[in-house]
């Protein structure tokens, strides 16, 4: 660049007037006009940098989970977010500032470490709730002009915010969580690590995102690596719905989770009975709640289990290996994977988390 070829030029005026002569002020001068050319070039070469990530493609889904290309020529500055992963995301990467309007949260959701940055957004909170999806109307998030729109497949339903198409038409940008409603077969802590490196490229904030995930990823392995060898526990992870006990199997987040951290999922999926449960009799039990993060939180769904004479003959339940799972940490999880993996790994093998 030329600016850069006046830099240099500069200095070394600088060294052949310092030999001429120090004293006379001609120096001063000559210094103060190379820090004035160097600063032009570092916010030249910082512009540039910037300006090279753009135009950006990436690949997401509409409503139907058919994928849509979508490019970017430059990072949003209005993004509505929807639940909780997206926002704590954005506030993750320290893009709080980007943030117009926060659909289906409110400050009591955020994990701790985030509620200062919070703070600085939570009068952008819109919750206008009509029916478990819609948190806001398209018609609501039209008169917002957003410029991006991070949230859930749900939150593209007619019933919400409509279909990807009509934003795309409107030159308004979108993306879905990987692992938000039945988007992908499998729901992976691979798709949340990809949804924060995918959040890190649109926003040009690639090293933090990568800062992030590379903590997800050094937690599996801490455990990966010490489980070697070792006999793999035989896992459960539940939710009681009333008289319903779903299993959250291989297909979802929670099941890859146990996976990955050395657990061996019992097999079973869907809906069982208790009946299906006991003849099961896993060696750790987890069960799934929405009870928050303070003290006990958990103790009333875990009672489900270990309140229950007809569980009262599980090797769990007798040995005390059944353990709360907050459903925030394993359910499109975003910036929380690492809680849920903390949560299991610790559980299953708590030697490894000793200070």
């Amino acid at each position: 660049m030329k600016k850069k070829a006046v830099a240099i030029v500069m200095t070394g005026m600088i060294c052949g007037l310092t030999a001429w002569g120090a004293g006379n002020g001609t120096v001063a001068e000559a210094a103060e006009g190379t820090t004035e050319t160097v600063t032009e070039v570092q916010e030249t070469e910082a512009e540039d940098e910037n300006a090279s990530n753009y135009p950006l493609t990436i690949s997401t889904f509409n409503y139907e989970k058919e994928p849509v290309e979508e490019t970017f020529t430059e990072a949003p500055k209005k993004v509505i977010t929807a639940w909780q992963n997206s926002v704590e995301t954005m506030l993750a990467l320290e893009l709080e500032d980007n943030i117009i309007s926060i659909i289906g949260v409110t400050k009591d959701d955020i994990t701790p470490s985030l509620q200062d940055a919070y703070a600085k957004i939570e009068d952008k909170e819109f919750n206008d709730f009509t029916d478990s999806n819609a948190a806001m109307s398209k018609e609501a998030a039209i008169m917002l002009e957003p410029d991006f729109i991070l949230a859930w497949k749900s939150t593209f339903s007619e019933k919400s915010l409509g279909d990807v198409d009509y934003w795309h038409k409107n030159g308004v940008n979108t993306y879905m969580a990987l692992n938000s409603n039945d988007i992908s077969e499998k729901r992976t802590v691979e798709n949340e690590y990809q949804d924060i490196l995918t959040i890190g490229k649109i926003f040009n904030v690639e090293d933090k995102a990568q800062a992030i995930v590379d903590e997800m990823e050094a937690a599996v392995d801490k455990v990966t690596e010490a489980a070697k060898g070792k006999e793999k526990k035989k896992v459960l992870v539940v939710e009681f719905l009333g008289d319903s006990i779903n299993v959250y199997g291989d297909t979802m987040l929670a099941g890859d989770m146990v996976t990955k951290m050395g657990g061996e999922l019992a097999d079973a999926d869907g809906q069982i009975g208790k009946e299906d449960l006991v003849a099961l009799d896993p060696d750790a039990i987890f069960v799934i709640h929405m009870e928050g993060y303070g003290e006990g939180a958990g103790s009333e769904a875990l009672k489900n289990i270990t309140e229950d004479p007809a569980f009262s003959s599980l090797k769990a339940v007798k040995d005390n290996q059944v353990f709360p799972l907050n459903l925030s940490d394993v359910y499109t999880s975003g910036i929380r994977t690492i809680d849920g993996l903390n949560a299991i790994g610790e559980a299953l093998y708590p030697e490894l988390y000793q200070e």
